[in-house]
């Protein structure tokens, strides 16, 4: 694959806006064209680029007073060109990023509509966090290099980046991808394309529970999200989800699996097959050698030990900050003390 200079960004909305930041900080030498193909009222065809570019312009002046940045933002923004013309600029496109709305009538539409214009070895990437990868492939010519390359907000900040792929995914469209976003310094994980991928799933569940424990009364608003930032969210900072099973124990959430589906009768918590198989074989851990992980030749006191660590270096992150702190609720944290 050859050296990508330019790449598309199609539409000017919050991910857009997001990437383009991201591109732009991350890959100075990059030359990167913002493209709106939606209709705008006469007189105001360029509102929402010119929009996209200001916001993009001061995501680079806070990254820059984070510390986040090492060039000068007003040189970064002169690699950012805007149009509304989808054949110009495009032609050396090695990647297309869309970012349309999340309506597949219209992504389509577009691919349809302008895929002609890119290099057949361009990389077409869309951002969506719902919908399936067959749904583009069954709108373009050239289905091999049409992935998904689902962002998370705030683009510019957020490491991961979840790529999608499918059978008529060509070998040099997935690893492009994965380098391209390596080398801009995300962290891209490769899946197989399944509707809301793995955070999306996770979240709507997590967020749906949230949402039915202040419906039902147990707990306000306020309440869970205090309980989420200072217990499971503090946790997962250091913990993935998997890992976080194994070293609790896998019995710990098999028997609150069942207990929960028994009280509460809801689906969701009935053991699912793996968790009971893996009761059955005992294998609930790093205390048996075996979980979800291998734990063959591990030294697990050290193991654990290294996670505490990361719990206490995040706690005491976050008694530091000006910025962060584990209470729910709405608060303007700007004016924290700054001795915190």
């Amino acid at each position: 694959m050859e050296e990508i200079k330019t790449v598309c960004i199609v539409g000017p909305g919050r991910m857009g806006i997001g990437i383009a930041t991201a591109l732009l900080a991350g890959r100075p030498e990059l030359r990167v064209v913002l493209l709106d193909v939606k209709d705008r009222d006469p007189g105001r065809e360029n509102e929402a680029l010119e929009r996209a570019r200001a916001e993009v312009e001061r995501n680079l002046i806070l990254l820059k007073d984070l510390g986040e940045l090492a060039g000068n933002p007003t040189e970064r923004m002169e690699g950012l060109a805007l149009t509304r013309d989808a054949n110009e600029h495009l032609k050396s496109c090695g990647v297309v990023f869309e970012a349309l709305p999340e309506q597949p009538d219209l992504k389509q539409a577009f691919l349809r509509n302008t895929e002609g214009a890119f290099e057949r070895s361009a990389i077409i990437a869309s951002s969506t966090s719902t919908i399936h990868l067959s749904t583009f492939c069954e709108a373009a010519r050239h289905p091999e290099r049409i992935v998904i390359a689902h962002w998370l907000n705030p683009a510019f900040i957020i490491p991961l980046v979840e790529v999608a792929t499918g059978d008529a995914t060509a070998p040099w469209a997935s690893e492009g991808i994965l380098r391209f976003l390596t080398e801009m310094g995300k962290i891209p994980v490769e899946l197989r394309d399944s509707a809301g991928f793995i955070v999306p799933r996770i979240q709507v569940a997590a967020m749906n529970e949230a949402v039915r424990i202040v419906e039902e009364g147990v707990a306000g608003p306020e309440t869970v999200d205090t309980a989420i930032k200072a217990g499971f969210g503090f946790r997962l900072a250091v913990l993935g989800l998997v890992e976080f099973i194994d070293l609790g124990g896998l019995d710990i959430l098999y028997n609150a699996s069942r207990y929960l589906y028994g009280e509460l009768g809801l689906e969701q918590y009935r053991p699912l097959p793996s968790v009971t198989e893996k009761m059955e074989r005992g294998e609930v851990g790093p205390r048996s050698g075996k979980g979800y992980y291998d734990y063959t030749g591990v030294d697990t006191d050290a193991m654990f030990l290294d996670r505490y660590r990361g719990f206490v270096e995040l706690l005491n992150l976050v008694r530091r900050s000006r910025h962060l702190d584990f209470r729910g609720g709405i608060r303007d944290r700007s004016a924290a003390d700054p001795t915190r």
